[in-house]
């Protein structure tokens, strides 16, 4: 399953939250050194109830838009 998801880093708080059927993740973490996308990695593994490792980052590494790829 492919999960395209609006990333919004340096938030109040770490939480998914579906909008007109669009995912978005705001988290805590700031957008350098891929914390932003590990800390989206943990909260979809959480969300969806499998381990962190079949959670793989797909598309948009740098971009605030992002494709996971969740096994």
């Amino acid at each position: 399953m492919i999960i395209r998801i609006h990333v919004h880093a340096r938030s109040s708080r770490n939480e998914i939250v579906e909008f007109k059927g669009d995912f978005h993740a705001y988290v805590t973490a700031p957008p350098v050194e891929n914390k932003a996308n590990l800390a989206v990695r943990d909260l979809l593994s959480e969300k969806f109830n499998v381990s962190k490792s079949k959670v793989v980052l797909s598309r948009g590494a740098k971009s605030p838009i992002k494709e996971f790829e969740i096994n």
